[in-house]
């Protein structure tokens, strides 16, 4: 047979199958890249996370004066933060009383209620200077807490 009148390996059957391939390795290829992109945010946050609980332990509870509005739902935050979900994230870089900032949002969600944070961070010393945090607590009510520490050495 001359090259003329070979049939063509590549037949409609065999093209739908290739087009089905293509298709299949197209899918394959978006669920591992949303997959890498899902684990990159997992990591972002938990180094989120772990920049509060450093600034936290860092500076403690002298020098802050609180200030709270609506339901006070700081009895009710250990469970919330015990058992609940905990997410964390950087939103963007500011200045507090002068000093540059990097500033997260911690939010908590469990059954019982919520609290979702914004924290401003020292950027030279790592210690917290500002925190608002607002709190739902189911059947009993929604509140707010703005703290400020006076205290935040280089």
């Amino acid at each position: 047979m001359s090259d003329e009148q070979k049939p063509d390996p590549i037949n409609k059957t065999n093209r739908h199958a290739i087009h089905r391939g293509d298709r299949t390795m197209k899918l394959f290829a978006s669920i591992v890249v949303l997959s890498l992109l899902a684990s990159a945010v997992a990591h972002a946050d938990d180094a989120a996370c772990d920049r509060i609980q450093d600034a936290n332990a860092k500076t403690g509870s002298s020098g802050v004066q609180m200030k709270s509005t609506g339901y006070d739902f700081a009895r009710d935050t250990p469970a919330i933060y015990s058992q609940g979900d905990r997410t964390c994230s950087y939103l963007r870089d500011e200045a507090v009383a002068g000093q540059p900032a990097a500033v997260y949002r911690e939010q908590y969600r469990y059954g019982s209620g919520s609290t979702d944070a914004t924290i401003w961070i020292a950027k030279t010393s790592g210690r917290l200077l500002r925190e608002e945090q607002d709190g739902d607590i189911v059947g009993k009510g929604r509140g707010h807490i703005a703290y400020r520490w006076t205290v935040a050495k280089p």
